[in-house]
C-alpha cells in the first residue's frame, strides 16, 4: 500500500475510535441511579406538617404535583421565549430588515422607513403563538398593517 492510503485508513480508524470513545464517555450509565435530594425541612414548619398522618402525605403529594406543574410551566415559558428570540434574530438578519435599515441611513422619509423597519425587523406585538405563526405564514413582503381590513 502507498503511504497516502495508509494514512487515510489510519485517520478514518482514529476518527471512528474517537467518536466511539466520546459516545461511551458521555452516555449516562444505567448502573448509576439518578439521586434525588430529599425535600428541605424548615424551622417554620407547623406542628401539623411535622406530624406523620394521612393528611400530611396528601399535602406533600399535592405540593409535589404543584411543583411539577410550576416546573413544566417554566420550561414551556422558557421554550417560548427561546423561540421568540430566534424568530426576532431571524427577522433582524433578514434581507428586508437590512435593506430598510440601510435606507434609513440614506433617505429622508424617516417616518415611512421607520414603519418599514418596524414591520420587517420586529416581531408582531401580539403575544399569542397562533397569531404570530399566522402572520409569519403571510407574504414576506407584506406588513401586518396592510393585512388589516377597513371598518365599514
Amino acid at each position: 500500500m502507498e503511504p497516502g492510503i495508509k494514512m487515510l485508513a489510519g485517520g478514518v480508524a482514529l476518527f471512528v475510535l474517537g467518536g466511539l470513545s466520546v459516545y461511551f464517555i458521555s452516555r449516562p450509565d444505567a448502573a448509576t441511579p439518578v439521586q434525588i435530594a430529599p425535600p428541605l425541612q424548615t424551622e417554620y414548619a407547623s406542628p401539623a406538617a411535622s406530624a406523620p398522618d394521612a393528611a400530611t402525605g396528601n399535602d406533600a403529594e399535592s405540593f409535589y404535583q404543584a411543583a411539577d406543574a410550576r416546573r413544566e410551566q417554566l420550561l414551556i415559558d422558557k421554550a417560548e421565549a427561546d423561540r421568540l428570540a430566534k424568530l426576532k434574530a431571524a427577522k433582524e438578519r433578514s434581507v428586508e430588515c437590512k435593506f430598510w435599515k440601510q435606507q434609513q441611513k440614506t433617505a429622508s422619509a424617516a417616518a415611512k422607513i421607520d414603519e418599514k423597519i418596524n414591520a420587517h425587523c420586529n416581531l408582531p406585538s401580539s403575544s399569542s403563538a397562533s397569531s404570530s405563526t399566522a402572520s409569519d405564514s403571510s407574504s414576506p413582503f407584506s406588513s401586518p398593517a396592510t393585512n388589516e381590513t377597513a371598518a365599514p
